[in-house]
């Protein structure tokens, strides 16, 4: 054992000097012999001593008793009685002091040796378990979250600081406490009290949790939604010592988890519900119809009227406080049950539930159209706008919402044609429109999937030689049956399906693959003589300027990657640019003019050659000549057809060529059906020629059929 400091309180000096001797022996240090309690106090605040060994019965006014609990109110030091005899009263006295042990005098020199070893190590046991306790208590109360414990019975024996501010009961007040009268939860929904965690656990001997929704009701009255758990306490020996419960404040939690619920559901710009809480609401009342067939409801939708030009000419800061402002007003004529809902953009959609006929959804309609027209002030802007609406009731029976609104839309744009700041309804004849032209996407999807497209040819000619200068791809749909349908009873439908641009990329790909397939067959050149396709004579090789012709949708100047997918088309069919020419028609100028001339440089660097298509029927056709690489301007045969019989139509052709030839572009007359019409355009100087007088677009079998002839 190390050496310690012992203060030795004895008023027999002879029994307190053989101490003294005998601690000496035992290896410690006793500084001081005093023989009253006062001094004793006194010493053992200016020595603070490791052990105290004091004689119970002092002859002074201060017994031994009453200065050990002086002794110890003040510092942390086992003290050890010494004492020849006490009766009953004075043990009590001295057990309240808490000593760590009594020595009898006379003493034995092991018995006094056990008793201070015993002292110490009780002492030192003790310290570490306070120490403990203390730290404990000091996790257990600077943590959020309440904890609350109770006995084996049940009865509540601790709470920390967060678990009073919970409840509203303070320690001492709860302490003795059932925590069912202390705690009490209840279901948010229901209304109905939960049994108490903390009991529940100690019947069951497991732990449990509340339920979602959980209240705690302070005794203040107040609702704090909470989240809790509870578990039985066990000591080593597996003895069932309580339990403990743990209850956390989830208010912000569930705050949190309701704005992200919020924002997940609707639009972050004018807070209404967005597209996917409208769908879910607007599938509820068609599984209601469905149930109830009395219960009618109508949906819209509502797009404002040229809001991209307020966009690009205010800015969209200022678009978006108008969509904002729009909000607050599509809601002002309608019920509480109504839905409104935000899809992107302009876009609007309302659902009217329980209404009793159409003329309620039109009169809803006229109100919205009233309120959107009145002037809005924005940053100093005053706006006028309109909007238009699309309407659909549920008598025609829907089993999807999303067939709803796409025909609430073709209401919509059926309005926005007819004039803009109206509503139309959607009626049965819509209806058989819409579900025809669901059969053709679908047919022509089928038709993508299972190579029903092929690629014919139509020969363009050199107006002076009939040879064959290049062939226009034309893409054909050969049904089943053997029907052939033409890109005008198709085309378009492609363009609002969004799948034109795969159309395209596709017969340029085909017609690049066989333009490369005739070159390694050494075919020769090619000429027209009475409109059949034939090899020049003595010919064993295409001719270098061969090209083909490939058509160029407008859809296709919104990707970004147009070059980059030209580019691999030509190095992958092993075809060089300038057997390739694009024709695009000038729409491609008028939606996106400065995108489209940077793509147009860029497809330059393939070394293709740019064809521009239908000159002539734009207003602005003039413009684009010199502002655009326009390599050959193709005359739209709706000029070419009559001009040799009216001379209005042929001074339109002329001067078209004469302003061609002085940019250094090339000219090809389309249309031409007629001898007369072919020698008039030779006579004005027109290079190239294609029309039924010299072939139709022929496959590419009977291209190569006849060649090889």
């Amino acid at each position: 054992m190390d050496k310690k400091t012992i203060l030795v309180v004895e008023d027999e000096i002879v029994v307190a000097m053989d101490l003294q001797a005998t601690l000496i022996d035992l290896g410690h240090e006793v500084p001081e012999i005093v023989i009253s309690g006062e001094a004793a106090i006194q010493k053992a605040l200016e020595l603070r001593p490791d052990l105290v060994l004091m004689d119970i019965h002092l002859s002074a006014d201060l017994d031994g008793i009453d200065a050990a609990a002086a002794i110890t109110q003040v510092l942390d030091i086992p003290v050890v009685y010494l004492t020849a005899y006490a009766d009953e009263k004075t043990l009590q006295r001295a057990s309240l002091t808490a000593p760590f042990g009594y020595i009898l005098k006379p003493f034995e020199v092991r018995e006094l040796r056990a008793n201070i070893e015993i002292a110490f190590y009780k002492h030192s046991l003790e310290k570490t378990i306070k120490e403990h306790r203390q730290w404990l208590l000091a996790v257990l109360n600077s943590i959020s979250e309440g904890v609350a414990a109770s006995d084996p019975t049940g009865l509540i024996k601790f709470m920390n600081p967060v678990a009073e501010a919970l409840s509203g009961w303070s320690q001492a007040e709860a302490v003795g406490r059932s925590p069912a009268e202390v705690f009490h939860f209840m279901d948010e929904m229901t209304r109905r009290l939960i049994d108490n965690p903390l009991l529940k656990s100690l019947h069951e001997d497991q732990t449990v949790y509340l339920p979602e929704n959980a209240l705690l009701l302070s005794k203040q009255g107040h609702e704090i939604p909470v989240s809790d758990s509870a578990a039985p306490i066990y000591s080593d020996r597996g003895q069932l010592e309580g339990a403990v419960m743990v209850v956390r404040d989830s208010t912000e939690q569930r705050r949190i988890e309701a704005q992200l619920q919020h924002n997940a559901l609707h639009d972050a710009l004018t807070q209404l519900p967005n597209r996917g809480l409208f769908l879910d609401r607007l599938q509820q009342a068609i599984d209601r119809s469905r149930r109830s067939p009395g219960f009618s409801f109508a949906v819209m939708v509502l797009d404002l009227d040229r809001f991209k030009s307020i966009n690009d000419t205010l800015g969209h800061l200022l678009g978006d406080q108008l969509l904002v402002e729009v909000a607050p007003r599509l809601k002002t004529h309608l019920r509480a049950v109504d839905t409104v809902a935000r899809f992107g953009g302009d876009e609007f959609a309302v659902l009217l539930e329980d209404i009793s006929d159409v003329a309620v959804a039109c009169r809803a309609a006229e109100r919205i159209l009233g309120e959107i027209k009145q002037p809005f002030t924005i940053e100093n802007h005053e706006l006028l706008i309109t909007a238009s609406i699309g309407i659909v009731m549920n008598s025609i029976p829907y089993e999807q919402a999303t067939d709803l609104l796409r025909h609430a839309d073709i209401a919509m744009y059926r309005a926005k044609k007819r004039g803009r700041g109206d509503y139309e309804l959607f009626d049965t004849a819509m209806h058989s429109q819409a579900r025809d032209l669901m059969q053709r996407e679908h047919a022509l999807r089928q038709a993508i999937a299972y190579n029903q497209l092929t690629v014919h040819y139509q020969p363009i000619v050199a107006l002076a030689t009939h040879e064959i200068t290049s062939l226009e791809a034309l893409v054909r749909w050969q049904k089943p049956d053997g029907e052939l349908i033409y890109p005008d009873q198709f085309i378009a439908l492609a363009e609002e399906m969004g799948i034109v641009t795969t159309i395209d990329q596709w017969v340029l790909r085909q017609a690049c693959q066989q333009l490369r397939a005739w070159q390694r067959m050494g075919l020769g050149a090619w000429v027209l003589v009475g409109g059949q396709l034939t090899r020049q004579p003595d010919s064993t090789s295409l001719p270098p300027a061969l090209s083909i012709n490939v058509n160029l949708s407008t859809y296709h100047f919104g990707q970004k990657n147009l070059v980059e997918t030209f580019a691999d088309v030509l190095q992958e069919t092993d075809i060089d640019g300038h057997h390739l020419k694009l024709e695009i028609t000038e729409s491609v100028f008028i939606e996106n003019a400065k995108e489209a001339a940077a793509m147009l440089a860029d497809l330059k660097q393939l070394n293709v050659q740019i064809c521009l298509d239908d000159f002539g029927t734009g207003y602005s056709s003039l413009s684009y000549l010199h502002q655009f690489p326009i390599d050959i301007v193709k005359i739209d045969r709706s000029f070419v057809q009559g001009m040799d019989t009216d001379t209005e139509k042929l001074e339109i052709v002329r001067a078209i060529l004469n302003l061609c030839h002085t940019l250094g572009m090339a000219v090809t007359a389309e249309g031409i059906e007629t001898p007369q019409q072919r020698d008039i355009l030779l006579d004005l100087g027109c290079e190239y020629g294609q029309g039924y007088l010299f072939a139709r677009a022929i496959d590419s079998a009977t291209i190569t059929q006849d060649l090889q002839r």
